[in-house]
């Protein structure tokens, strides 16, 4: 335990919204509010709302004997943002000048957060050791050459939003075995299932270019990667612990509704611990090897981002697994959700998920080694052909 005198403020950006209390990710502000005095912190939560082009920070809510409680915003010692958006520019010039504490600037990140979708994969696609398990990854322009696309990957293409979250705005486009017919099947921009049919190829053409014109878009190739019909992932959670140093929570599987496309828990799907259902899936020495195989690739990717986007605290990497047992790294994000360690029941992993955020706070704030991690940290070339060397995980 510290001393009452050693308290720092945590600040958690969250989105707002409609409700009591009003903002999202209530869960996890609530869990780090009553774990935050084992760790001398105090945590306050502002709701920011994301859209607007003013939205004044007057006022916060801490989380006490049970309830969310209003507060005015006075200064802190720490920012996590879990907002999915960029944050506002006026937010940001109001959190430079709350941040400076008997006149020394005080405002300082938990973490950086990674771009987009397309930048995050030119990154690791650098990456002599995680090539093989990189999908084709293109972002899609004015001009969308489908039907070349499709010759090339007859299984169908899977476009996504760059800066997508939960599966919307996802989906698939495929050729049926008729001529001259095509279907659409994926995820709207609420989570609901939809499926167009086309009967020419300048309505494809049109329909994909009112996609592109409304959000930046990457396409792959459709990957096989179910089970009985049901697609699934495995999502790692990698961490930073109370002594600054990268460890693999845990792994869980996420497995969607039958017939779904994706996996992802806000669609619909369920959550199973990995071991048990990779064992199901693959048997003993590929469940192994699968399992074996993302605790190397999951030590690979921290520094690897580091080195380019700045110094993070978290990463949820989301692998997939064919018929084969070929590993494939899907989506790379800083600002992981945790309800899959929830919904499959382990406590530990559940209980770690949470801790950790407040135990690396803590190590920053005693260290003295915040960064303004907006800009990017300057570090060595990583262009080399050898890469970047794992770094070791540590259980702690």
């Amino acid at each position: 335990m510290f001393p009452s005198s050693q308290t720092k403020t945590l600040a958690i950006l969250v989105r707002a919204t409609e409700g009591s209390p009003p903002f999202t990710d209530e869960l996890f502000c609530r869990r780090l509010s009553v774990g935050s005095m084992r760790y001398a912190l105090q945590v306050i939560v502002i709701p920011i709302l994301v859209e607007a082009t003013h939205s004044p920070l007057q006022w916060g809510y801490v989380y006490h004997q049970g309830k969310w409680k209003t507060v005015p915003i006075a200064s802190f010692d720490l920012i996590m943002d879990r907002c999915l958006r960029p944050l506002p520019r006026n937010v940001r010039q109001q959190i430079e000048k709350r941040g400076f504490i008997n006149g020394t600037a005080q405002h300082r990140y938990w973490s950086a957060s990674l771009p987009g979708k397309w930048e995050v994969h030119r990154v690791l696609s650098r990456n002599p050791e995680l090539q093989a398990q990189l999908a084709p990854t293109t972002r899609i322009g004015l001009h969308i050459p489908w039907e070349t696309w499709l010759e090339r990957w007859p299984m169908g293409l899977f476009f996504k939003p760059v800066s997508g979250t939960h599966g919307k705005n996802t989906f698939r486009l495929s050729r049926e075995a008729s001529p001259s017919t095509w279907i659409v099947e994926g995820r709207n921009a609420d989570n609901e299932h939809f499926c167009l049919t086309f009967n020419h190829t300048q309505a494809v053409s049109s329909w994909l270019a009112l996609q592109q014109a409304e959000r930046k878009m990457i396409v792959q190739p459709y990957l096989e990667l179910s089970h009985h019909g049901r697609a699934f992932d495995i999502r790692a959670l990698m961490q930073k612990n109370g002594q600054g140093r990268w460890t693999l929570t845990g792994c869980m599987v996420r497995e969607g509704p039958e017939g779904s496309l994706t996996s992802n828990l806000h669609g619909g799907g369920r959550a199973y611990p990995a071991h048990a259902y990779l064992l199901q899936r693959y048997g003993t020495v590929r469940a192994e090897a699968l399992l074996k195989s993302i605790r190397q690739t999951a030590a690979l990717i921290p520094t690897l981002l580091e080195s380019r986007f700045g110094r993070l605290a978290e990463l949820g990497l989301d692998f997939g697994a064919d018929a084969e047992g070929k590993l494939w790294l899907i989506e790379v994000n800083s600002k992981p959700g945790r309800t899959s360690f929830a919904e499959a029941g382990d406590r530990r992993m559940h209980a770690l998920a949470y801790t950790r955020p407040l135990a690396y706070a803590r190590y920053l704030l005693q260290q003295h080694v915040l960064t303004d991690v907006i800009r990017p940290m300057k570090m060595p070339n990583t262009s080399s052909k050898a890469g970047l060397k794992p770094i070791p995980i540590h259980g702690g």
